[in-house]
């Protein structure tokens, strides 16, 4: 074929400089400004605020209410507004974020430990037993016990806790004075309990700004119970974490909160478990090698996004993938999805090491390798929270029993307290381990002289943890019983001596040398010294031991010791 003879191709016209410079980048802009715009709030706020409250479902009385509410950072904005700043939150914001398991739990758990043993009632002094347990059933009454676990809650969640005290006929006009301990102020049967009123709804009122000196310095006398003015004697009030004395007017007179301090470390797990969980995700990524020049090009983004959504429909195993030899190319990518345990657990770990909380606790989960145990984690958790009781609950409890006192009596014991119960709760085999050694070492004290066998017995009768309480008291003491009835008195003293048989066996003395074993003792010792001469029996001997002659056996009294009984010394 000669070259007249070949066909003749129009040369294709060639692209515009500008637009072959421009067309991508434009291109691409415009395919980065259909992707929906990046959230720049914490995740811990992204989660709580998609629960906003709307304020217009608000009364027109809790939209005043909150209007007056300083719950502000500086700003004058009312408590109805979320700001978002290192400093106070704001109620609403706390409570929105209330509702997130993270945050809950620390709440919870150490209100929980709290309460969980409870504690009792103790006096210092001669209280009346039949009193302490009559203020026991007050508090019963009171629920005292759901109470303060709600205060450790509220105290943890808003930095502030507030227990109004209710008496009967405590009008509106009342609630303003001073609630003073005693029965002009308390009558009888007034008490009717406390009731918990959330931080939101309690706003400050009289403090004192001008003398440092005075105990009332930046510390409200007085608060607006939505719009009822109301004396601080009535509203005992919980801030355990409190701030500087120039931030309290911000924080409207709260502490800082477990909510605000746990915030860095909560978006911290938040934004390290939904990465981990979004590698795990797409921890291989697939794609096709192509000529994006022509897919780039006017007109082009349609072709490509068919192109794509055809391969995302027949991405199966089951299926099968067509591709262009010639221009495209299938490959995958898989992302390395060791250590990620690691990163997650150290992000559990910096959540509750801000909450004083260890993992077993918080989470449930136990520590792994050879020989771990939690052990010293809970103890010095326990030591977190016993803290806790008595800086920030103790004060409470014995305002109450003052007020239970008054209540019920008109008056009050100062010897009367309260005492937190132990945290470390024994298992069944550790509690009877403890109740031997407690056991080995009365006997020594017993074998030595340095306690009785009754003190022992009265110890192990009022003690609530023993086996025996209530047991040991049902015989009558020596003391109660009549002196004219001299049965009664010998079989006590019976009683006494089998016991001292079996308890101080060893320490028995021997017979002297050369004694005859069935020779009764020549002088026996009298438990009364009435009894022995001169007494209210004329001076003669009481049935204590019956006198009888043993044939063929003579002694020193001449007398037969009780049958079936050893020498022993009846003192």
């Amino acid at each position: 074929m000669t070259r007249r003879n070949r066909p003749i191709r129009k040369a294709q016209p060639a692209a515009p400089a500008a637009v072959a410079t421009s067309a991508q980048p434009a291109r691409w802009r415009t395919l980065a400004e259909q992707l929906p715009a990046e959230d720049t709030r914490t995740l811990s706020r992204q989660q709580a605020e998609s629960y906003e409250v709307d304020p217009a479902r608000y009364t027109e009385r809790e939209k005043a209410a909150a209007e007056h509410a300083m719950d502000f950072n500086g700003n004058a904005s009312n408590s109805l507004t979320f700001v978002q700043s290192t400093g106070f939150p704001g109620f609403p914001t706390l409570s929105l974020l209330g509702q997130l398991s993270e945050y809950r739990s620390m709440h919870e758990t150490l209100a929980d430990e709290c309460v969980r043993m409870w504690g009792k009632i103790v006096s210092s002094g001669d209280a009346d037993p039949d009193k302490l347990k009559e203020l026991e059933s007050e508090l019963k009454r009171l629920d005292m016990r759901s109470v303060v676990r709600q205060l450790v809650i509220h105290d943890q969640a808003y930095g502030r806790a507030h227990a109004f005290v209710k008496l009967k006929d405590d009008e509106y006009g009342v609630r303003e004075l001073p609630l003073l301990l005693s029965p002009r102020s308390v009558r009888k049967g007034s008490f009717e309990g406390l009731r918990i009123v959330e931080a939101f709804w309690v706003t400050p009122n009289f403090y004192n700004s001008t003398d440092p000196t005075q105990a009332d310095f930046y510390k409200p006398s007085s608060w607006w119970m939505l719009g009822t003015e109301t004396h601080a004697t009535r509203l005992q009030t919980i801030v355990s974490r409190p701030v500087a004395d120039m931030l309290k007017p911000a924080y409207s007179f709260a502490g800082v909160s477990m909510t605000q301090l746990a915030m860095p470390y909560v978006d911290n797990w938040l934004r390290t478990r939904q990465s981990i969980s979004d590698a795990v995700k797409q921890f291989a990524v697939s794609g096709v090698k192509t000529d994006l020049q022509q897919y780039l090009a006017p007109g082009g983004a349609t072709d490509i996004q068919a192109r794509a959504q055809f391969l995302n429909n027949y991405r199966d195993n089951r299926n099968l993938l067509f591709l262009d030899m010639a221009t495209e190319e299938y490959f995958m990518v898989a992302t390395p999805l060791s250590g990620l345990h690691e990163l997650q657990a150290q992000a559990q770990e910096q959540m509750a090491a801000v909450s004083h909380i260890p993992l077993v606790k918080l989470l449930g989960l136990t520590p792994t390798g050879l020989n771990a145990s939690s052990e010293g984690e809970i103890r010095v958790f326990y030591d977190y929270v016993r803290g806790y009781q008595s800086h920030a609950l103790m004060p409470l409890m014995l305002y109450v029993l003052k007020l239970a006192q008054l209540s019920l009596y008109g008056q009050i014991d100062e010897s009367i307290s309260w005492q937190w119960a132990p945290l470390l709760e024994l298992t069944a085999m550790e509690a009877a381990d403890a109740r031997a050694k407690d056991a080995e070492t009365d006997t020594k004290y017993i074998e030595t002289g340095v306690l009785l066998p009754e003190v022992v017995a009265k110890r192990l009768d009022t003690d609530e943890h023993s086996l025996y309480t209530g047991l040991l008291s049902q015989a009558p003491a020596l003391d109660e019983i009549p002196d004219d009835d001299i049965e009664a008195i010998t079989e006590h003293i019976a009683g006494i001596g089998e016991k001292n048989e079996t308890s101080a066996h060893a320490g028995e003395e021997p017979q002297a040398a050369g004694a005859d074993p069935g020779t009764a003792p020549s002088s026996v010792d009298l438990p009364d010294p009435s009894l022995q001469s001169g007494g209210q029996h004329g001076g003669q001997l009481p049935a204590l031991v019956k006198p009888a002659v043993q044939p063929g056996v003579t002694g020193a009294a001449g007398l037969e010791p009780p049958a079936g009984s050893r020498e022993r010394d009846t003192r």
